[in-house]
C-alpha cells in the first residue's frame, strides 16, 4: 500500500464531490467545486487520471517497456468496462426494485433508464457496447475510451512528447470545430461526455507529470505561474457566483470554443481546470501537516478509485430515491452524506485488504 500522495488525495476529494453532486439538491453540494469554478470534479478526476498514466508509463526510477505499458492500459480499460457493466446493471435493478416496492412506475424512467425495461434486447447490447448509458452512470464509459486513447498517447510520446501534444490538441480542436460525437444507441443522441474532446485532459495530466520528471525547472515555472492561476481561479469563481454563461447564439462560430459546454469540454473549462491544478499544487504538504487524518482518508479513497467510484454511484442513486420518496431535510442530507462517507471508506478498506499481500 503506497503512502498518501497528492494525486491520490485530490482524486479522493474528487470522488467525494462526485458522490455529493450526483444527489441533486443535496444541501452539502454547496461545498463542491462546481459552485466555485467553471469546471467541476469530473474534470479534476480525468486530469488526475492523466497524471496516473504518466506513472504507469514511466515508473518511479526507469521508463517501463512500451509493451508492458500498453498491456497495463488495456487491462485497466477492460477492468473499467467490467465495472461499468456491473454498476449500471445494479443501478437498473435498484430502480426496478424501487418502482415495485414504492408502486411508482415513474422510477423506471429515471435518468433515461426507460429503454432498459421497454427495449431490453437492444438496450442489453447497448450496455455491453457502452453506447447505452443512463444519467449519472456515464463517466466510466468515458474512462474506458480514454484509457484506450492513452495507449496512443504513450506510444506517440515515446517518439516525441511534442508530437503527442500536437495530436491531442489537433483532435480536440477538430472535435469542437466539426462537432464530432460518439453516437448513443439504441436511443438517439450522443455520449454525455465526449471522449474525443475530454482526451485533452488526459494529455495535460500526462504531460505535466512527464515534464516534472524531465525538466528540473518545471517547479520553478509553476511557482511563477501561481499568481496568474490564482487570479484565473478567482475570476472563474466570480463568473459562477454571478451566474454568467455565454449565449451560444451570440458567440462566434464554432461556438463550442466560446461557451462553457461540458459535453465537449470547452476551452474555458480546460483553462479553469489547469488554473486550479496549479493554484492548489503547493497545498498538499500543508494539508498533510495540518489535516493528517483527512489526508489519509481521501488518499485511501483515491488509491482505490474504481471500486469507490462504483459504490459512490450506487449510493448516490439510493440517496436520490430516499430524497424522492421522503421529505428532504438538512438532517436527512447529513445522514446520507455521513453514511456515504463511511461506506466509501469501508469499500476502500475492503479493496486494499483484498489486494494486499498476506503477511508471513
Amino acid at each position: 500500500m503506497r503512502p498518501p500522495n497528492a494525486i491520490d488525495f485530490w482524486r479522493g476529494v474528487a470522488l467525494v464531490m462526485i458522490f455529493i453532486n450526483h444527489i441533486p439538491g443535496l444541501d452539502y453540494s454547496i461545498l463542491t467545486l462546481r459552485n466555485y469554478a467553471i469546471s467541476d470534479a469530473a474534470e479534476l478526476f480525468v486530469f488526475l487520471a492523466g497524471c496516473s498514466v504518466a506513472f504507469v508509463a514511466n515508473g518511479q526510477a526507469t521508463v517501463k517497456p512500451l509493451g508492458a505499458v500498453v498491456m497495463r492500459l488495456l487491462v485497466r480499460a477492460f477492468e473499467i468496462w467490467q465495472a461499468q457493466i456491473a454498476t449500471i446493471s445494479v443501478a437498473i435493478a435498484i430502480l426496478a426494485a424501487s418502482a415495485i416496492y414504492f408502486t411508482d412506475p415513474l422510477l423506471l424512467d429515471w435518468h433515461g433508464a426507460g429503454p432498459a425495461f421497454s427495449d431490453t434486447v437492444r438496450s442489453s447490447i447497448g450496455l455491453v457496447l457502452l453506447t447505452y448509458q443512463i444519467g449519472y452512470f456515464n463517466i466510466l464509459p468515458l474512462y474506458v475510451v480514454l484509457m484506450l486513447m492513452a495507449v496512443a498517447l504513450v506510444v506517440l510520446s515515446r517518439w516525441s512528447l511534442l508530437l503527442a501534444v500536437a495530436a491531442s490538441v489537433a483532435l480536440y480542436a477538430a472535435t469542437l470545430a466539426f462537432m464530432w460525437k460518439l453516437p448513443s444507441w439504441p436511443v438517439g443522441g450522443a455520449w454525455f461526455f465526449n471522449p474525443l474532446s475530454w482526451q485533452i485532459l488526459i494529455m495535460l495530466g500526462f504531460v505535466s507529470m512527464v515534464a516534472k520528471r524531465r525538466y528540473p525547472a518545471w517547479d520553478a515555472m509553476l511557482r511563477r505561474l501561481w499568481p496568474f492561476s490564482v487570479a484565473i481561479v478567482a475570476i472563474g469563481a466570480v463568473i459562477v457566483w454571478i451566474g454568467y454563461r455565454p449565449d451560444p447564439m451570440r458567440v462566434p462560430q464554432p461556438h463550442y470554443f466560446f461557451i462553457f459546454d461540458k459535453e465537449f469540454l470547452s476551452p474555458a473549462r480546460v483553462i479553469n481546470m489547469l488554473a486550479i491544478a496549479i493554484a492548489f499544487y503547493p497545498a498538499f504538504p500543508v494539508l498533510s501537516e495540518w489535516l493528517g487524518s483527512a489526508v489519509r482518508y481521501f488518499s485511501c479513497l483515491g488509491r482505490n478509485s474504481l471500486p469507490v467510484f462504483c459504490v459512490a454511484s450506487l449510493l448516490a442513486l439510493t440517496g436520490q430515491i430516499i430524497r424522492y420518496i421522503g421529505e428532504p431535510t438538512f438532517l436527512l442530507d447529513t445522514a446520507i452524506v455521513i453514511f456515504g462517507l463511511v461506506v466509501l471508506r469501508v469499500t476502500a478498506w475492503v479493496a486494499e485488504y483484498q489486494y494486499s499481500p498476506p503477511s508471513s
